[in-house]
């Protein structure tokens, strides 16, 4: 396959995953706004973190992954969209996803007793989640743009000089 051809692929892939990216966030923060069911979700895991004004920021962040995902689903502000996608998601790693790994692993045999979570299966842990996904991902994002098929990409030209 020659390298010209690899990159158009490549670029294809980044662009499905970008749009893709774009409307899981689009879609999540829509469902929080709007959604009775992932309202009172939202509602109640921001609560239990103990922030200030729970439902303004319930509000707030959903609002926020919508907007933001619209931004990254139509390549407008690919970088900066997807930095604040990244802050969103870093917050709810930290504030909660973190917490859900286990400290000791439990075997299925209880007569061998449990033993101390090691380095390397925390890790396993950590990448299973999610959100680490999605800051690989938008990170990438955030580093290479649009790459094609986005709005970006039209103001970039109309700022180019004409010679």
């Amino acid at each position: 396959m020659e390298q010209n051809a690899f990159n158009k692929t490549g670029d294809l892939f980044y662009v499905i995953c970008r749009i893709s990216i774009g409307l899981f966030f689009l879609i999540t923060g829509l469902n929080k706004l709007f959604h009775p069911v992932f309202q009172g979700y939202m509602l109640k895991t921001i609560s239990s973190l103990g922030f200030s004004n729970p439902q303004f920021m319930a509000n707030f962040v959903a609002f926020n992954e919508a907007f933001w995902g619209l931004l990254l689903l139509l390549g407008l502000l690919t970088r900066f969209s997807s930095l604040s996608l990244i802050v969103i998601m870093l917050v709810a790693l930290v504030t909660k996803d973190l917490h859900s790994i286990p400290t000791e692993l439990v075997p299925l045999d209880p007569s061998v007793g449990t033993r101390p979570m090691d380095h390397f299966t925390w890790l396993t842990y950590f990448f299973f989640l999610p959100q680490v996904l999605f800051i690989m991902l938008l990170g990438m994002f955030s580093l290479y743009g649009y790459k094609a098929f986005g709005i970006d990409q039209f103001i970039k030209k109309s700022k180019t000089p004409k010679h």
